[in-house]
């Protein structure tokens, strides 16, 4: 089992990885394999990449994020200006059914709501406003509403659970009520848990996922 130091060394390594994180501006703290990252960043997009960032390490069991984003002057937008801009780039998005989402601007954040047909389409909204000058936040409340058939989706999770590398999918529990479904039990690693979770999200007429994975180290 990793100790906590070796976790610690091994998050900053991979935040200084990464060319989209100033890893200058955050403090990273690990007790008991729970990750707790502090500081002030100067756009929410570094904020979502250093999140991403340590949900890639082994040994990861939690993650507690106390990042706050601090605009220099030069980055402040009107919320006027930034709804525009959020219009703007979700019209230009292949994967994204702008006509069906809806943007809500106040002091910086973002709220996007509406429904998809995928999972994919909610994450590229969000992935696609995140990123815009003058953005602190986003609130991605659009809802998944997909017309296909439910029958077997359980097990077509499992199966997408077993095929996306998840060491020993035969300790995660998966429960489908209408669309709604519930991981449980317990895999090794916080990327492990990930995977499943983002592999239960792949699946056709999947509305919701509440994830109850533990991580075992």
């Amino acid at each position: 089992m990793k100790g906590d130091i070796q976790l610690k060394q091994d998050v900053i390594e991979e935040l200084t990885w990464d060319p989209s994180v100033n890893v200058n501006e955050i403090g990273v703290q690990v007790a008991d394999g729970v990750v707790t990252l502090t500081g002030h960043l100067r756009n929410f997009a570094e904020k979502y990449a250093a999140e991403a960032a340590v949900k890639r390490i082994p040994g990861v069991k939690a993650l507690a994020v106390e990042l706050d984003v601090r605009l220099p002057d030069d980055c402040r937008r009107t919320d006027s200006e930034i709804a525009r801009a959020a219009a703007n780039v979700l019209s230009w998005q292949a994967m994204v059914p702008g006509d069906r989402i809806k943007i809500l601007v106040e002091q910086g954040v973002i709220t996007l709501t509406g429904d998809v047909d995928w999972h994919y389409q909610r994450m590229a909204a969000e992935h696609a406003v995140a990123g815009l000058f003058g953005v602190i936040g986003v609130t991605n409340a659009i809802a998944v509403r997909p017309m296909v058939d439910q029958r077997d989706l359980g097990q077509r999770i499992r199966d997408a659970i077993q095929r996306q590398a998840v060491v020993d999918a035969s300790h995660v529990t998966v429960a489908v009520s209408e669309g709604d479904v519930k991981l449980g039990g317990s895999l090794r690693t916080w990327a492990e848990r990930e995977a499943a979770y983002n592999a239960a999200w792949s699946a056709p007429g999947v509305i919701s996922v509440d994830n109850n994975i533990r991580v075992d180290l």
